[in-house]
């Protein structure tokens, strides 16, 4: 697709690549839990099939309900973990770990506490 003489990119390439970048880290989270595709899957109560298909490439991406089944198992509970360059050693799901297990006014607390140090401080990059 072009626009303005630039080349944009389309909604279904981004998907495609997303999709590809959650394989492959689902792959990693698997192997790292010493099991395969198959016995998670039956662990996970889903159809063995379900991730042999998608493993494949047969299948472009998972639904709501594999995923939601699929990810504690690997220690995950969002699928934007899946979105980084390191499963194992990422630091949004490390902060995602402990403010999930924070009360609901302890995490107001620790809000406010980040708010102040990083309101005023450059993005990272």
């Amino acid at each position: 697709m072009k626009s303005n003489g630039f080349v944009m990119k389309s909604s279904d390439d981004y998907d495609k690549k997303l999709w590809d970048r959650r394989r492959k880290n689902l792959r990693i989270l698997i192997a790292a839990e010493n099991t395969d595709p198959t016995n998670i899957a039956r662990e996970c109560n889903l159809s063995p099939n379900t991730l042999t298909k998608f493993f494949s490439g047969a299948s472009e991406s998972l639904s709501t309900r594999t995923l939601d089944r699929l990810l504690p198992a690997l220690g995950k509970s969002n699928i934007n973990q899946l979105d980084t360059d390191n499963p194992l050693h990422d630091p949004y799901g490390e902060l995602l770990k402990i403010i999930q297990d924070l009360s609901i006014s302890d995490q107001y607390n620790l809000l406010d506490e980040v708010q102040k140090r990083y309101a005023n401080d450059e993005p990272a990059k």
